[in-house]
């Protein structure tokens, strides 16, 4: 299959539709006032990008290093928002070749990226100052190549997206043996070597961040000293919510006493697990309060609950969500080659269920909602003005 877009003309639509991606979204960062209040994320990764070229190794141990790196080679403000908005076009570009790449449907394509291009929590979250735009654009550069059978690529953009995120290091080799045995039918030896290939190139690219992490906490920490915070944070007695909010859905004040990260990470890790097995009912209910948190239409932070953020929010998520499901329901007999993405959506949605629900969680999910959503109107259009066949007329 040619790669999109192929044709001249095409390549021209698709830079009108960069160009409008770009447009919006400078537009947005004039109106946008600074967010940085209401998501502290905004501030710690300036200042981890600060601490890294500083001290050449992370201070925050809750992140990982790739978000920050981009911040201190572009620079905080203009840098890092010309960045993101470069990332954002990435995406663009992502969504309308997967999209052709899995349905060969051309109208689709074009429709999905224009969608990417002005949906609102995509533009939102390109000009705030987190790891959203380039995480998801890595993921769907990843998805993209595995489909095109280029497993190579794929696992480094695999790998940087587990640079930006630790959440994706669970899905990746899961999704080589998937897209290797199922979507590509290939043989075990075959998917094995797949498999291997990813483990070699996981290695090279993690090597100087373990190495960072060695010399930050004297010992091997494979992604981050933060992994047993979020699992707590979700999963003890103060949580009533679901949320994750530092004093009202936890505290750390019985662990303060260990000054040791590493050791303080697994000492939550394991209360989290007592508190699970100890409470298996209220870990339900609060895995289901973290469902509808995550999937709700509007967020459920005060700050961003005014009727204009509301009628933006559910207005642009709700048609994507209602006509994304049409489309997954007229693709069933294509379960096969669709099983990555539905694995992926579901796998992401519990692990979220599991440690902390938030509405921003789901956002690298709507990208594959506005690819269906695409097809389900590609398909609806093409039935509704494909012309009548006529009977031939005999005499």
């Amino acid at each position: 299959m040619a790669a999109f877009p192929s044709k001249r003309s095409d390549r021209l639509i698709f830079v009108a539709i960069a160009g409008l991606a770009v447009l919006v979204r400078i537009v947005a960062s004039r109106l946008i006032p600074d967010q940085s209040h209401l998501l502290i994320d905004v501030i710690d990764y300036r200042e981890s990008a600060t601490a890294l070229f500083k001290f050449g190794y992370m201070v925050n141990w809750y992140q990982m290093p790739l978000y920050p790196l981009l911040i201190g080679l572009a620079g905080p403000g203009a840098g890092q928002l010309a960045a993101d908005i470069l990332l954002s076009v990435v995406l663009t570009w992502s969504v309308g070749s997967l999209t052709f790449e899995i349905f060969a449907d051309r109208s689709a394509a074009f429709l999905a990226a224009i969608a990417a291009a002005c949906y609102p929590p995509l533009i939102f979250i390109s000009v705030v100052g987190l790891s959203e735009p380039l995480f998801i654009a890595l993921v769907f550069l990843a998805f993209l190549n595995w489909y095109r059978g280029s497993f190579t690529f794929a696992a480094v953009f695999s790998v940087l997206a587990i640079l930006t995120r630790p959440v994706f290091d669970l899905f990746a080799p899961c999704l080589v043996l998937l897209f290797a045995i199922v979507v590509h039918r290939q043989s075990l030896r075959q998917a094995s070597f797949r498999l291997l290939t990813y483990v070699l190139i996981y290695c090279a690219i993690m090597t100087p961040w373990w190495i960072s992490n060695y010399h930050a906490y004297g010992q091997f920490v494979r992604l981050t000293a933060g992994g047993g915070t979020a699992l707590y944070a979700g999963n003890n007695p103060l949580n009533r919510t679901g949320g994750g909010n530092l004093y009202e859905d936890y505290d750390l004040k019985g662990f303060v006493h260990l000054q040791d990260r590493v050791e303080r990470d697994r000492a939550l890790t394991r209360a989290a697990v007592e508190f699970i097995v100890d409470n298996p009912g209220r870990f339900l209910e609060l895995a289901w309060l973290k469902f509808v948190r995550i999937w709700r239409p509007w967020p459920v932070n005060a700050g961003y609950s005014s009727f204009g953020v509301l009628v933006a929010t559910a207005g642009s998520f709700l048609p994507v969500l209602i006509l994304g499901v049409v489309g997954i329901f007229l693709k069933r007999r294509m379960v096969r080659r669709l099983s990555p993405i539905y694995l992926f959506a579901l796998g992401y949605t519990a692990v979220h269920m599991v440690v902390v629900g938030t509405i921003r969680y789901r956002l690298p999910l709507e990208p594959f909602l506005i690819i269906f959503a695409a097809v389900a109107v590609s398909e609806i259009w093409g039935i509704l003005v494909r012309p009548q066949r006529r009977e031939p007329v005999t005499h």
